[in-house]
């Protein structure tokens, strides 16, 4: 049992070794050769971004040296600018992290090496096995650290571990708004609607202005330059160096993993084994020298070899580069990445003659422009260590501008004539006029010229410019050939596919209208051609009639002419739209369009039909006739009930007839036939009336008043009334408002000090307020009336012919009298038979000092007001103070405003919001 647990055990600990050797290696890049045995395909490493060294280089914001090249600076430019050459993305993935792998251990003595034979614990690396003949099968280990323990802090979080270990995290990529790109000239040609010739506008003039080609492929390094250089595989052909990390995984009579460097011997140091020289073997040949010197002393094992970190080599860079100097870079760079790393060439610096120089010896010169336009790497070596990368100063240039598939500025080398240009900028467009070349050149360092150059006519662009030889700095433009379209005629407006058609010889109007190429209600009577005629393509209009036309007659069916414009009209473009109307008793009265052979009945149909008020006998049509210059108008009697039958009766209307529907006599309306009776009757409720019907009538339909009517307290409201109190009291409203302003203003200038000023200001707030609450109510529309009894009121002046919509309310004996107002205990006060105004006032402790004791005024239950201006006076005695009060009348007691002068204006605006008040049914104090 014990030997069945070791065994399980050391199965475990030996995937989990080889997993994080292979996976989770000090988040570095690895690479994995094979030697003899089992292989497999080994699929991308997990444990790094596969970014290549040119590919992921950062945009460049800064350039130097050499300006942009435009032969025409001080114009604007109106062609395309090159776009960037290959700008693809990055691929970004999440780096593993991880540990350092475990030391190795021999194998427990009497674990068959045979079980784990040809297995290999981390997908897509093959094992090595070897036995060694005449070698004892007993197991043979080595010092080291035993593979079950793991190294401190492997259980700790990623990011936690990496920080103890002094490594910097990942940052994680950050996604960028993508910014719509500019057209490209072919978009613009391809997308843009055709010239025609009535909008051709002159060519501009003047050349874009020119960047220089390639310089945009290099970017300045965001991050350390060797992060995207030592993290990527490397292949058999890979020579090992001082400085280079090995990985080696040994399993089968021996077990373990090391992580070894190669010293500046060139020598890796194996435990129990000793040094071995791997340095000058690429990395193909490490397994089969490793494997050679282990068998010497061990057999039955596999060896797997993965490459850790690589070394770093310092080269030098100079030259015109953006920065200049000595870097380390990855032993994997090459030229393009060295260069990178430098900022890239300047704009003074070549890009087709720079030199790797080695041990004092030019080793290679690198035209990057293979690289640009081919996708060529052959020349692009790898670095070795000290070598010099030297960028000269640019040679020769030629510019090319216009319609070309890549303007801009071309370093030249071998290319000397135009040909050879024209195939650096990828050839011309489809949209270059090859009989007029432009080359700006200087001559002899003394000036520059201007020559014309035309293209032979049934040559190829490439044998026709083969002779055409090039100097430095000389530009050539593409002119842009005509884009006027030519040989059509346009179809326009109220037709089913306006749009340029192919002019056929002899083409006429009719072939573009006959189909189903009219709309519906176009107007037949006319249409119209815009011609273009010679010498100057002046434009003329050409009328012709579209029904004849269609007819083939030869006047109208006129021959289409280049750039002829045929447009077509609507009905509703050339004639007004004829309508009729119908009002009175129907559901939709209105206007309505009208429509050939339309009737009276069509017409009722269109307005939703009569309603069940229409009186049918009888309706008529007013009709407009035009008798020579003068207008008749006509009135034509209609039988509807016959009309709608058909026949005779149902009148052909004509443009402009009116027809009108009308009520049946005595006929009324839902609110024209109710009225409201509520409170203090027997049978309160809503109630219909015939016409002529009296207010007695309807109470005693609703069985009178019931025994706690208080009819004094009748309150009796008309819809007609109410509507014109309403007015009044807007009107009255909009007036007090205007005239509280208006004291607002002078009041500054009328007060005598900064107390009656804060005093006067209180006061209109407090009327500006109350004319606010006042908007928000209605008027009642009340009627005063005085009811005593039923008997007395038929009959009587108050026994008014009632109306749809009036309202009789009587109330219930309130039981009391409000005294409101400028007294010292606003209350209701119970009502008691005999007192008087006097007396009530004697309740509530009398009017205060601020009280205006003369216009004290009593709202009676019945809505009537008694002042002291309609009270009998003798003398010095008003008889209003000795008046009886009835139960829910209301004393008014408004405020003194005599004390200033300007107040005096307060009062008769708070006179007008206390009138306003009573017409809304609400009791308030004058300036309350």
């Amino acid at each position: 049992m014990k030997k069945i647990l070791l065994f399980a055990a050391a199965l475990f600990l030996l995937t989990v070794t080889t997993s994080y050797s292979a996976s989770i290696y000090d988040s570095t890049s690895q690479g994995t050769t094979y030697y003899s045995g089992t292989s497999a395909t080994a699929p991308a490493p997990a444990t790094a971004p596969a970014t290549s060294s040119y590919f992921t280089i950062p945009a460049q914001t800064d350039q130097n040296a050499a300006t942009s090249y435009s032969p025409y600076p001080s114009q604007q430019q109106t062609t395309g600018q090159m776009q960037p050459y290959a700008q693809p993305q990055p691929n970004l993935q999440m780096q593993t992290y991880g540990a350092k792998p475990i030391s190795g251990q021999a194998q427990p003595a009497g674990q068959n090496a045979g079980t784990v034979r040809g297995q290999s614990s981390v997908p897509g690396q093959a094992n090595v096995q070897a036995a060694v003949p005449g070698q004892p099968g007993a197991q043979y280990g080595l010092q080291g650290q035993n593979s079950n323990q793991f190294p401190a802090g492997l259980n700790k979080q990623p990011q936690q571990y990496d920080q103890e270990q002094g490594r910097q995290p990942l940052q994680q990529a950050v996604q960028q708004p993508v910014v719509p790109a500019e057209p490209s000239a072919l978009e613009k040609a391809m997308g843009e609607d055709p010239v025609t010739a009535e909008n051709s506008l002159s060519q501009p003039y003047g050349g874009t202005t020119l960047t220089q080609f390639g310089y945009n492929f290099f970017r300045p390094e965001t991050n350390d330059p060797l992060s995207a250089q030592m993290d990527i595989p490397v292949g058999p052909d890979y020579i090992v160096g001082p400085g280079d990390r090995l990985l080696i995984t040994l399993w089968g009579s021996i077990d373990g993993t090391w992580e070894l460097e190669v010293n500046r011997s060139g020598e890796i140091v194996l435990p129990k084994v000793g040094a071995v020289k791997v340095a000058g073997q690429t990395f193909g040949q490490v397994p089969g020298v490793l494997k050679n010197t282990l068998a010497r002393i061990f057999k039955d094992f596999h060896v797997n070899v993965n490459m850790g970190r690589l070394r770093v080599i310092k080269v030098y860079i100079v030259g015109e580069v953006a920065a200049p100097g000595e870097y380390n870079v990855s032993s994997l760079s090459t030229i393009i990445n060295a260069l990178a790393a430098a900022g890239g060439p300047t704009k003074n610096g070549s890009l087709r003659n720079i030199k790797i120089n080695r041990n004092g010896n030019v080793v290679e010169t690198v035209d990057l422009y293979d690289f640009f336009l081919k996708g060529d790497q052959g020349k692009a070596i790898r670095l070795q260590p000290g070598d010099t990368v030297l960028v000269p100063v640019i040679g020769k240039v030629a510019g090319v501008a216009g319609n070309v598939r890549r303007p801009g500025i071309y370093e030249l080398k071998g290319e000397s004539s135009l040909k050879d240009l024209l195939g650096l900028c990828g050839g011309i467009n489809a949209t270059g006029y090859l009989q007029r070349l432009q080359m700006y050149r200087v001559q002899a360092h003394d000036k520059k010229m201007v020559t014309e150059i035309s293209l032979e006519p049934g040559k190829s662009v490439e044998d026709a410019t083969a002779g055409i030889k090039l100097q430095d700095l000389d530009l050539v433009k593409v002119l842009s050939i005509d884009t006027v379209l030519r040989g059509y005629a346009r179809l326009e407006g109220h037709v089913l596919r306006p749009g340029d058609y192919a002019l056929k010889p002899g083409m006429r109007v009719s072939a573009l209208l006959k189909g189903d190429n009219l709309l519906p209600e176009y107007h037949a009577a006319a249409g119209q051609i815009t011609r273009l005629f010679p010498p100057d393509l002046h434009p003329e209009i050409v009328f012709f009639n579209v029904t004849r036309a269609l007819n083939g007659e030869p006047d109208y069916d006129l021959e289409l002419k280049e750039f002829d414009r045929v447009k077509i009209f609507s009905r509703t473009e050339m004639e007004e739209v004829p309508f009729v109307q119908v009002s009175g008793e129907v559901l939709r009265p209105g206007q309505y369009r009208y429509l050939e052979n339309m009737t009276v009945r069509d017409l009722l149909m269109q307005a939703g039909n009569v309603k069940l008020s229409a009186y049918l006998k009888n309706a008529e049509i007013v009709r407009v006739k035009r008798a020579d210059s003068r207008v008749v108008t006509v009135v034509l009697p209609v039988d509807l009930e016959a009309a709608l039958k058909g026949g005779d009766a149902n009148i052909k209307l004509q443009p402009l007839d009116e027809l009108t529907v009308r009520r049946i006599p005595n006929w009324a309306d839902a609110t024209d036939r109710y009225v409201t009776l509520s409170g203090e009757f027997v049978f309160p409720g809503t109630y219909p009336i015939y016409k002529g019907e009296r207010l007695s009538s309807v109470i005693a339909r609703a069985g009178g008043f019931s025994n706690l009517a208080y009819l004094k307290g009748t309150k009796f409201t008309r819809e007609n009334v109410r509507k014109l109190q309403q007015q009044r009291m807007d009107e009255a409203l909009q007036k007090a408002q205007e005239d509280i302003i208006h004291l607002q203003t002078n009041m500054a200038q009328t007060a005598a000090s900064a107390e009656e000023v804060s005093a006067a200001k209180t006061t209109l707030d407090g009327l500006t307020r109350s004319v606010e609450i006042l908007k928000t109510k209605k008027a009642e529309g009340r009627v005063l009336m005085e009811v005593a009894s039923l008997e007395e009121l038929k009959g009587g002046p108050y026994d008014l012919e009632l109306q749809g919509g009036d309202q009789l309310t009587v109330p219930s004996d309130p039981g009391g009298v409000n005294v409101i107002g400028n007294v010292y205990n606003q209350s209701t006060v119970v009502s008691q038979q005999g007192r008087d105004v006097e007396w009530y006032l004697h309740q509530v402790g009398g009017p205060t000092g601020d009280a205006d004791t003369g216009e004290i005024y009593v709202v009676k239950v019945n809505g009537t007001v008694v002042s002291q201006a309609n009270s009998g006076r003798f003398l010095f005695y008003n008889s209003f103070w000795g008046k009886p009060l009835d139960s829910g009348d209301t004393i008014i007691v408004p405020r003194q405003y005599e004390k200033t002068a300007w107040l005096r204006t307060v009062k008769d605006i708070t006179q007008i919001l206390g009138n306003v008040a009573m017409t809304a049914g609400v009791a308030i104090a004058a300036g309350k």
